[in-house]
């Protein structure tokens, strides 16, 4: 993106060049001085639409004002309504939109990633496949209304795997990363993939898509890096039913740490009179209520007897 710092230094160098003071310009300009200075400070950066008057103002064209490079081309195409020629023409990237997003308005980016993906799709037509960079698509999700980003998670998703899309995930709706979860567990997403974005699903999704996990054939311990974002509902029927199917002691300790005390010692309990020695149940201990836990230790005694 571009060096808003960088950009202030030399706002502030034109306008000493010129011999103008800060509320001189900001005259010209029609801001207030503290706009200026926070130009020159690096703390804002002027509205795309006073860049122009600001160039021409310091005498400088717009691409010198804001340093050169691709992204100062792609705002002076944006500002004559040529963007859409230029993106074609030149290339033009999500990097490039990244770098322009903090000068660009809201719908002046939508518009102009919309173009960017476009003619990603016209080159994947053709046989050609440019790689989108994650990190642009990261950087540039606080700028992107949902829609957009949406669009450009898809093809995160496509390019690198489901667990990517981490990044963008806070900036993402719910409804949409709902849908995209719904739709990897369908290809048979990991465990492990779907806990990169459980602190950003709804619960019901997150309580449905582990079930299916699990129904799946995927192991409890595998779960277990999803249990902290369950419902207590939901992970106290997937160990239940865990406990049905036979589940090995140790992997039930892996999700004990997120289950109530009366669901754990109903369990324990389960397991006990399934046959399990009392020993067996020892990984468990930290998390059964004094009753049950002084229970188990009589039931151990016993069978030493």
């Amino acid at each position: 993106m571009f060096d808003t710092v960088e950009i202030g230094k030399r706002i502030a160098r034109l306008r000493r060049e010129k011999d103008m003071t800060q509320p001189a310009l900001a005259d010209i300009m029609g801001v207030s001085f503290q706009a200026v200075s926070n130009w020159e400070r690096g703390a804002s950066m002027p509205d795309i639409g006073k860049l122009p008057q600001l160039a021409e103002t310091l005498g400088v064209s717009l691409d010198e004002l804001l340093g050169g490079g691709r992204g100062s081309e792609l705002i002076s195409h944006v500002l004559d309504g040529s963007e859409g020629s230029y993106i074609k023409e030149s290339d033009v990237s999500i990097e490039d939109a990244e770098t322009a997003a903090p000068v660009l308005k809201p719908r002046q980016l939508e518009h102009v990633v919309h173009l960017i993906a476009d003619g990603m799709e016209e080159e994947e037509s053709e046989g050609e496949r440019k790689p989108l960079r994650l990190a642009s698509v990261a950087a540039l999700a606080p700028y992107l209304d949902e829609e957009t980003l949406g669009e450009l998670a898809e093809r995160i998703t496509e390019e690198y795997g489901f667990a990517q899309l981490a990044s963008i995930a806070p900036f993402l709706a719910e409804k949409t990363l709902g849908e995209m979860a719904e739709q990897a567990a369908q290809r048979g997403v990991r465990a492990g993939e779907l806990a990169a974005i459980a602190p950003f699903l709804e619960d019901e999704t997150l309580d449905a898509l582990t079930e299916k996990l699990y129904l799946g054939g995927a192991r409890v311990g595998e779960l277990a890096s999803i249990a902290p974002f369950l419902s207590e509902q939901a992970l106290g029927k997937l160990a239940e039913r865990a406990c049905e199917d036979g589940v090995r002691v140790g992997e039930l300790a892996s999700i004990a740490p997120f289950l109530d005390e009366d669901t754990i010692d109903a369990l324990v309990v389960r397991v006990l009179n399934s046959g399990a020695a009392p020993e067996e149940l020892l990984p468990l201990a930290p998390f059964l209520s004094e009753k049950t836990l002084c229970s188990l230790l009589k039931a151990g005694r016993r069978k030493k007897d």
